[in-house]
């Protein structure tokens, strides 16, 4: 790649530019000499505000604020303006987050018309300037929850995976005219998935550090295309589709589930897979699998008492699932909105059971229906109707978009949308989407088809993730069989070979409940008797940290798409995918970053606070109106909670990224684990300007996990007088293993773990929390949405949001100040959580010239807070 990064005289359309990554965007290119059309779709005078500071810098930039309908006006104001259009950069941010039996149909489409229609229209209508100039570049924007699925938000994950495939396909027309395209996931700090990292890591996840990964591959001299990318804090890694070496059986009546499941290690064996680019050569594969002997057979999975709803069930592969099923004992539903009585009376015929629905998918209610009015439930969907209108993207009109569209995807969207509240009322459910190779891997001529099917995969992920607490299993398989959708693009010799039975046993497998582990959010690739599970694989990448530009980028490419330095991994969930992938993180070398992090001074921060401030703070912890000295500030003894000196440190930042300093570092396994603070002006002023000033400490390596020290100085600003420290340690699991030191240096009180004494505690105080605390307390500054938003709670583990452990750590601070008097300074283990509502007891031994203490929660029994110890002023007349 070119050593320096330049777009003088090129022409770039950014669209999104409302956003923070379309701003960044903009800004970069028409910094490194572009031209700039900056498009927002949607939003009335979107562009401006980049627009007007691109001007004021001296670029060359023109708006395009048009409704998505009219989103190819884009090209023609590039046009217009610069005579041409050289990359595109498809961007948006979008969210509707909803579970999806509460998901509102304009939820569905918005998120559709942003990212894929969009992005369609756009592409379409520059494709001929850049077919006839033989150059372009395209880059489309996805996010994690768009490559691995994430809870209530299965539109965003559809329309961000469909994205991919879009954009694979147009990779592969435009090779032969310079035109290449690629994918990058982005991970910023306003995505849901970034809310549920620590305030210190979401920092780093700012759009300035994803911005040149993208210039990086919309310059000319970038020659990567239909490839996928991951970035996020100043790292970059690769991702690339991994195929498991699979099991073959012999096509004949012997493919059986029982046959399957015999082979199932092999289904899901990785130990040699293949990175393909495409299908697996089913033909060949076919051919093979005749000369083999008769498949081993089992006990096959019982349906009985069961409902099976089947669209597309009037030919076929949805005739051959209909029959399999109503011969191992389900009532099925035959959805066809052609033929379905012929395959009905096929199976009443075999004695089996079964309704006929000649309802479009995109009335999924009425498909459903059918199973709820003849059968009373509903307990297995295969979303399998589909259709074809392939043409080169020029040629594609909306019509065949759109028409393909409703078929594949929001037929399927549909009708799972109107199964899915039954299954979640029942507890039990199983939904197979049907994806297909062209989705996974791009395929020419088939814009339309490879994204509707790639989005099916995506949607399906998501659901995955949310059907699982309610035993709802969600896959989907990508077959390769001879049908009436495939006879147009398959010789007749294959029609004939690749029968639709030879895709139906894996259907009613993963239906069953007889797959021997994690049955749920997976892809397999099947057909001609080959049965194969694919997923994602991505490199160790490259850690490029705050200082990342496009050059540093291009110099070490050869890192981030390294694939074969033993840092590589297969995220399959987002949890998973949110380990950092910096490839220097892992094994040598962290000792001596982690010294070189303590000794490289961290930016002081200045803040204040004034008597508003306290009486927030004092409030957030449950100080009532009666308590006038923490609730009214004209009190002759008005005073902050001592607590309160743990709030400066929202406003201090670390100036490491914890992801290039630690070995395996996943951000969703660290932990706040212990808090220390000492109070060094007494009383604590009720209204300050201070200068906050960070520091790393030391990390301690035990074994599986490292602990993290940080430490922050409070000064007051006017006098330089210490007004407050503290220490904080976080525990991020599977980080250890280093080889650095393995304890803590002793640092008194702030290292020390307070054991209490075997005897009965000598003060018992009780707090019941507000189920509106946490809401509160998030006003100081913590604005974690994990303590207010249930759909992310759930995403970190817990049923509903939980409360701050530092606010547990105030509530109990301030009772202690009351109870017994002012403390010096105090520390405190985190050991479990608080629900707002909940109960707190609060343990109280007298020791010396302190306290020991712990708070348990009353409603279950369980620590919140253990070891603890706070040192007390004057502890002579100590009250307790």
């Amino acid at each position: 790649m070119a050593s320096t990064i330049s777009f003088q005289g090129q022409t770039v359309i950014v669209t999104g530019t409302e956003t923070s990554v379309g701003k960044a965007l903009a800004r970069l290119f028409a910094q490194r000499g572009a031209q700039v059309v900056a498009a927002s779709f949607g939003v009335p005078d979107g562009s401006r505000a980049i627009v007007d500071e691109i001007n004021v810098a001296g670029g060359k930039v023109v708006p395009a604020d048009v409704t998505f309908e009219d989103a190819a006006k884009a090209v023609q104001t590039a046009i217009e303006a610069f005579g041409c259009v050289d990359i595109i950069i498809n961007h948006s941010d979008l969210a509707r987050d909803s579970a999806l039996e509460k998901m509102a149909e304009d939820d569905w489409e918005s998120l559709v018309e942003a990212y894929l229609r969009a992005s369609f229209r756009v592409t379409r209508a520059a494709w001929p300037y850049m077919k006839k100039q033989k150059l372009g570049r395209i880059v489309s924007t996805t996010s994690p929850a768009g490559l691995y699925g994430s809870i209530n938000q299965s539109n965003l994950s559809a329309a961000q995976l469909g994205l991919v495939g879009f954009t694979e396909t147009i990779a592969r027309e435009g090779a032969k005219y310079n035109i290449l395209a690629n994918v990058v996931s982005l991970l910023e700090s306003n995505q849901a998935a970034a809310s549920l990292l620590p305030d210190t890591v979401r920092s780093t996840l700012g759009p300035e550090a994803i911005a040149p990964v993208i210039a990086v591959l919309a310059h000319i001299s970038n020659k990567e295309t239909g490839s996928i990318f991951e970035t996020g804090g100043g790292d970059v890694a690769k991702l690339r589709w991994e195929r498991a070496s699979g099991a073959l059986l012999r096509t004949d009546e012997t493919l059986t589930p029982s046959a399957i499941l015999h082979r199932w290690n092999e289904v899901v064996d990785f130990r040699k897979p293949e990175f393909p680019k495409g299908g697996a050569g089913i033909w060949d594969k076919l051919q093979a699998s005749r000369l083999l002997p008769a498949n081993p057979q089992g006990e096959e999975p019982q349906f009985d008492g069961k409902v099976a709803v089947i669209t597309g069930g009037g030919a076929g592969l949805g005739r051959a699932y209909c029959l399999l099923f109503a011969r191992l004992g389900a009532a099925v539903v035959v959805n066809d909105f052609k033929d379905p009585e012929s395959v009905v009376k096929e199976i009443r015929s075999l004695g089996g059971k079964a309704v006929a629905s000649n309802a479009s998918v995109e009335h999924g209610d009425q498909v459903v229906k059918a199973a709820v009015e003849h059968f009373g439930r509903i307990d297995i969907l295969v979303n399998n109707a589909g259709i074809l209108r392939d043409k080169s993207i020029t040629n594609t009109t909306d019509k065949d978009w759109t028409d393909v569209y409703q078929v594949h995807l929001k037929g399927t969207y549909s009708c799972t949308r109107a199964a899915y509240p039954y299954m979640v009322q029942q507890g039990y459910g199983r939904i197979i989407n049907t994806s297909s190779t062209s989705g996974i891997y791009g395929n020419f001529g088939q814009t339309n088809y490879a994204t509707a099917k790639a989005a099916i995969l995506g949607f399906s992920c998501s659901l995955a993730v949310e059907g699982a607490k309610y035993n709802i299993r969600v896959n989907t398989i990508a077959p390769t069989a001879g049908t009436q959708l495939t006879k147009t693009v398959m010789p007749e010799i294959a029609l004939q070979a690749l029968k639709p039975d030879y895709i139906a046993s894996l259907v009613v497998l993963l239906c069953s409940d007889k797959l021997p582990a994690r049955g749920t959010g997976l892809l397999f690739e099947v057909g001609g008797g080959f049965h194969a599970q694919t997923r994602w694989r991505r490199s160790g990448g490259r850690t490029f940290g705050a200082k990342i530009t496009p050059e540093r980028i291009a110099k070490d490419w050869s890192s981030v798409v390294n694939f074969a330095d033993g840092h590589a991994d297969h995220p399959t969930t987002l949890t998973e995918a949110l380990e950092r992938f910096a490839v220097g993180s892992m094994g040598s070398g962290v000792l001596e970053r982690i010294e070189k992090a303590k000794s490289t001074p961290m930016k002081p921060v200045q803040s204040s606070w004034i008597k508003r401030d306290v009486l927030l703070y004092n409030i957030s912890l449950g100080a009532r109106s009666d308590q006038l000295e923490l609730v009214y500030e004209n009190h002759p003894n008005f005073h902050v909670v001592p607590a309160f000196g743990v709030i400066p440190q929202f406003t201090a930042k670390a100036s490491f990224n914890y992801p290039r300093l630690l070995p395996n570092f996943n951000p969703a396994l660290l932990l706040h684990g212990e808090q220390y603070l000492e109070i060094r002006k007494f009383p604590i002023p009720t209204a300050a300007e201070v200068i906050n000033s960070p520091e790393l400490l030391e990390v301690v390596d035990k074994g599986n996990a490292a602990v993290i020290y940080t430490g922050i100085t409070t000064k007051d600003a006017k006098t330089g007088e210490d007004i407050f420290y503290s220490e904080s340690a976080s525990f991020v699991r599977k980080s250890g293993g280093f080889g650095g030191q393995t304890k803590p240096t002793d640092r008194g009180d702030a290292t020390a773990t307070f054991q209490p004494p075997s005897r009965t505690p000598d003060l018992v105080l009780k707090e019941k929390t507000s189920p509106d605390q946490a809401a509160l307390y998030r006003l100081n500054g913590d604005y974690n949405p994990l303590h207010v938003d249930p759909s992310i709670s759930k995403k970190g583990g817990f049923l509903k949001p939980i409360l701050h452990g530092l606010c547990t750590f105030g509530i109990t601070a301030k009772h202690i100040s009351e109870a017994v008097g002012p403390f010096k300074s105090i520390k405190a283990r985190f050991s479990g959580t608080v629900l707002p509502g909940q109960t707190l007891l609060i343990e109280l031994w007298k020791e010396k010239d302190g306290v020991i203490f712990q708070t348990k929660v009353e409603e279950s029994g369980k620590l919140a807070i253990s070891g603890g110890g706070a040192r007390l002023y004057g502890a002579e007349n100590a009250r307790l």
